[in-house]
């Protein structure tokens, strides 16, 4: 693990003064903007989910709709958000205790384990007249560190087990600094009901998943755990459960992905602030830094065998100090590198040319837009700033370099939010469209002077721009992978450094390891599947060649099914703000058995689809 490793203790301030006054009115603003569009967009959803519900139930025999499910979801969704915002604290406590086994963590054992930390928690909050917030602990080895609550007097500041093993005392104090000036702030409220709301769609997603699979598991174990006479009647039972859990998962994995989406931007800008204030409070930017990198390599190391930890990690991540996904990566490549123990963790070396893409990619801040967290190299970068701000020495060498020479090229950035501007286009020619028929209205012809005003022609044109976009982009973002270009089991150290990459310059290579993520119907559309080589852990990208229901034909085969098997992997590499491979091609070496993923052909679909449902508006005139 992390610490067996020989790191730089490079100096923290003994006195120092503080960094600039934080201006935090954008960020209030920000955090209403948030919480506004969520609760704007919360009631709509409900009531397309109820409305679709109740038009399958008409379409069924027998069964009639539910009358409740056509009144306006307004009134009681707020009224339950609100109650359920008010009491989060001890929901928090129980739904963590249940599903996570949190313990209270008492104020004496952090003293023992580090005095500053509670030194710095008391002197927040006596300077605040706030109470001493509510410390709990996690039981699991991943490094975990999170703050909920509904006021700074229910605050419950949340740290497994394995941060306070991995971390030594003067780095567990700056996660603790940065937590409670989340408080300070008050985006921990913004975030926490964000983190309630994008909860309950997550939760049905989680336990639909893993209750059907197992009853699944029961049915089918060998030897049976079951009578012979309740097998043959619960085994088929056990098979449509599975087939109802199937969309029922998907669809509020769906939800909650949407839900999540409009936080990103300030669940990004919020760690900013609550950086500047753990140094400030500290004065030890290098611990903190120490912290995040140590975190990477914990979250790589623990976290893909634990499928428990990984639902953890995936619904909470907004409130995480570093996002999943991005300490998987490096924190794995870090470890995996030769040249780690001799030069990378004890003198930087080897860490600061793993950043260069977060450093150097003219079009980095546009890549994280999907991300959860801003760009480690970047969060470092300030940190490090801090440090030569205090004159004391710093643990990394980090720099601004000169961008790469492609920033002049724009075309690959065009292509590669292709469906975005399509989005943008399609709007646009809808406005054209309109004008025409004011211009021809003006003009006496009275046969064209209707297509001003008809918004189905504007909403129809939406679709169809994103399908063109997707149209435009496939063959660029979907190649064909020829033999003689493939790149054989590359070391991921060196594709995740190259700073000109984006994702639309795919690189087709070919990769052995051990396909490792959740198992069953959890992760039956290829949510968390990771492939573990020996140079780093990468996150793979997987949609079935034919249809997701192809899943549950006999002797179908799905990735979750080799989970633990040594695998070939051929495919394209790309690399955003995280890197991933789309699936083309997956080989068990074991038995040899192949399944194709379907990129390029469902996003044909979808583009099709698309296309076919904006000239439908159009001709039909309904939106």
């Amino acid at each position: 693990v992390s610490h067996s490793y020989q790191w730089k203790e490079a100096e923290r301030a003994t006195k120092w003064r503080k960094i600039g006054k934080l201006k935090l009115t954008r960020l209030r603003i920000e955090q209403f903007l948030t919480v506004f569009i969520l609760l704007w967009i919360s009631p709509r959803l409900v009531e397309f989910l109820f409305r679709n519900a109740n038009n399958i139930l008409i379409s069924l025999p027998v069964v009639r709709p539910i009358q409740w499910l056509y009144r306006n979801p307004n009134q009681w969704l707020y009224w339950t958000l609100g109650l359920l915002f008010i009491v989060s604290p001890w929901l928090w406590d129980g739904l963590l205790k249940i599903c996570y086994g949190q313990q209270t963590l008492p104020r004496t054992k952090l003293l023992s384990l580090s005095p500053e930390a509670g030194r710095v928690l008391q002197n927040y909050c006596k300077a605040r007249n706030w109470k001493f917030p509510a410390l709990r602990v996690l039981p699991t080895a991943t490094p975990i560190a999170m703050t909920l609550g509904c006021w700074p007097r229910f605050v419950r500041i949340v740290v497994s087990q394995g941060l306070l093993d991995t971390l030594t005392p003067d780095e567990i104090a700056t996660i603790y600094a940065r937590e409670i000036a989340s408080v300070g702030n008050w985006d921990f409220m913004v975030m926490s009901f964000i983190t309630l709301l994008v909860q309950i769609p997550y939760l049905i997603y989680q336990y639909s998943a893993i209750g059907a699979q197992w009853c699944f598991q029961r049915v089918r174990s060998e030897p049976p755990l079951i009578p012979d006479v309740a097998l043959s009647i619960l085994k088929p039972a056990t098979y449509i459960l599975r087939v109802i859990a199937f969309p029922v998962s998907v669809l509020a994995y769906g939800v909650y992905q949407i839900l999540r989406f409009p936080a990103l931007w300030i669940s990004r800008r919020r760690v900013y602030y609550s950086d500047r204030i753990c140094c400030n409070l500290t004065g030890n930017p290098n611990g903190l830094t120490r912290a995040l990198l140590k975190m990477a390599i914990g979250i790589s190391q623990t976290s893909p065998q634990l499928d428990n930890t990984t639902f953890l990690l995936e619904g909470f991540d907004l409130l995480t100090p570093i996002a999943p996904t991005q300490g998987m990566t490096l924190g794995s490549i870090l470890v995996a590198s030769p040249q780690s123990q001799l030069i990378g963790l004890n003198h930087g070396g080897d860490i600061e040319s793993l950043l260069t893409w977060d450093l150097r990619n003219p079009d980095r801040y546009w890549l994280q837009m999907s991300n959860s967290h801003p760009l480690l190299g970047d969060r470092l970068l300030i940190l490090n700033s801090y440090g030569k701000f205090w004159q004391i020495e710093t643990q990394l060498n980090l720099e601004v370099k000169p961008v790469s020479d492609s920033r002049g090229d724009r075309a690959k950035l065009l292509m590669q939010a292709a469906p975005y501007l399509g989005l943008a286009i399609g709007l646009a020619i809808g406005l054209l469209i309109w004008l025409f028929g004011a211009i021809f209205g003006k003009l006496g012809i009275w046969q064209l002077e209707w297509l001003f005003g008809d918004r189905a022609i504007l909403w129809g044109c939406v679709p169809i721009g994103i399908s063109l976009g997707i149209f435009w982009r496939n063959n660029h973002f979907f190649p064909d992978i020829k033999p003689a270009a493939i790149i054989h089991n590359p070391n991921l150290r060196d594709l995740y450094c190259n700073p000109d990459s984006i994702p639309i310059d795919n690189k087709p290579i070919c990769i052995e390891g051990q396909l490792i993520g959740r198992s069953g119907i959890s992760n039956i559309m290829g949510q968390q599947l990771l492939l573990k080589t020996a140079t780093g852990i990468v996150p793979l990208h997987y949609i079935p060649q034919w249809t997701p229901v192809a899943n549950f034909w006999p002797k179908s085969i799905h990735p979750t099914d080799l989970i633990g098997n040594f695998v070939k992997i051929t495919g394209w590499w790309r690399r955003g703000a995280t890197p991933w491979i789309d699936i083309e091609k997956l080989e068990n070496l074991a038995d040899r058995r192949r399944m194709y993923g379907g990129h390029p052909l469902w996003s044909v679909i979808l583009a099709g689809s698309l296309a076919f449902w904006g000239a439908s508006i159009i001709s039909s005139g309904r939106l």
